[in-house]
């Protein structure tokens, strides 16, 4: 309970210094107008180019077979994905602004260890896959998957400074949804080395969700021809419900037991913190500046990053008891026992990468 506090405080007070800093920092997600008290709407899309990351993804450990090897850890090792980022709203008043947007980024990551350690038919190197015990397996794969749902509701204020600078604050809440299952498993053959191989393994899900006070800024530097650089970031305190299991799978239906467990629901506070730099170009048609229409169309690239503290949580050590006695051309009876010292593990999912999009914005209503 102490370091929920703890890290409640410390995110409160990181909460606080990035509020008074964003005061220097595209209404590119709003389209910042070129003169003051215009008012109208504004819809975009961004097309996300980006790699999710994580701290936790270790799936097994491989013992050397002689004295002289080294212990190799592998862990699964994500790659870029595509995502996408919709956003709208109207602007009002004096340069004031209310935004609602959603972020929708789904992964899906592998990796997999064939023979660990030797190639001489039917013997295999020890290796300790996660949440199984230390055996001659082989055929070890392990995958992951990130499910990421954002969506938020603020009211802005935009300050158009001597050009070329104009400066946004807004304020509102934040949803966000994060899914995650990682499963590993891993095929054992009879001591003679034929067939048949048997396949067991462990799938560890966790269902976040959580909702919270957001706050965001941003600034936009105006140059020649319609061009300008931005700066975005934006950070929210996510009060949160996160359900995690562990499940035993034994696909090949052989004769054994792998236990699973259900862990006591936590509820946590996760501190979200993302920024955005980039570039864009607009393109205005109508009659800017005159008792017309103006309408405009920003073209926008760059990089953005993305984290969500301690959102993440595994179970760490099984503590398991695998007993194997293994016949010739039978199932091994194999049983794991999750003991009462089974531990989990906390760790923050980021998201970093590059973005490109459009948008328009109208003061036609």
């Amino acid at each position: 309970m102490k370091s929920l506090f703890k890290r409640t405080a410390i995110s409160v007070i990181v909460l606080g210094m990035a509020g008074s800093s964003y005061a220097a920092i595209s209404a590119s997600n709003n389209n910042t107008w070129s003169s003051p008290r215009m008012k109208g709407w504004f819809i975009g899309i961004d097309a996300l180019d980006l790699q999710p990351r994580n701290d936790d993804l270790d799936f097994v450990t491989v013992f050397p077979n002689t004295s002289t090897g080294a212990v190799n850890t592998k862990a699964i090792s994500p790659d870029y994905d595509w995502g996408f980022r919709l956003f709208g709203g109207i602007k009002f008043g004096d340069n004031d602004d209310i935004t609602a947007g959603w972020t929708r980024f789904h992964t899906n990551d592998s990796s997999s260890i064939a023979d660990p350690m030797s190639s001489i038919p039917g013997i295999f190197g020890a290796s300790l896959p996660r949440w199984l015990d230390v055996q001659d397996w082989h055929n070890i794969n392990a995958k992951v998957n990130f499910d990421l749902d954002d969506v938020w509701l603020v009211m802005g204020h935009t300050i158009n400074f001597n050009n070329p600078w104009s400066v946004r604050f807004a304020g509102g809440f934040e949803y966000a949804k994060l899914d995650s299952d990682m499963q590993v498993q891993a095929t054992i053959t009879s001591a003679s080395g034929d067939s048949p191989s048997f396949i067991f393994g462990y799938d560890n899900t966790l269902d976040l969700k959580g909702i919270g006070p957001r706050v965001e800024g941003n600034a936009v530097y105006h140059l020649p021809n319609n061009f300008a650089l931005f700066m975005d970031a934006n950070a929210a305190l996510l009060i949160s419900k996160r359900d995690i299991a562990l499940n035993g799978e034994n696909p090949a239906g052989a004769n054994s037991f792998l236990d699973s467990a259900t862990f006591s629901t936590r509820y946590i506070v996760v501190p979200h913190l993302g920024m955005r730099i980039g570039a864009n170009w607009s393109y205005y048609f109508g009659q800017a500046g005159g008792e017309g229409t103006c309408n405009v169309v920003t073209i926008e690239a760059g990089w953005q990053a993305d984290t969500y503290i301690d959102a993440i949580e595994r179970v760490n050590n099984v503590a398991s008891n695998i007993n194997e006695s293994v016949p010739v051309l039978s199932p091994p009876p194999i049983v794991s026992s999750l003991q009462p010292n089974t531990t989990t593990r906390t760790s923050n999912y980021s998201n970093q990468g590059l973005f490109l999009g459009v948008n328009f914005s109208s003061n036609w209503f």
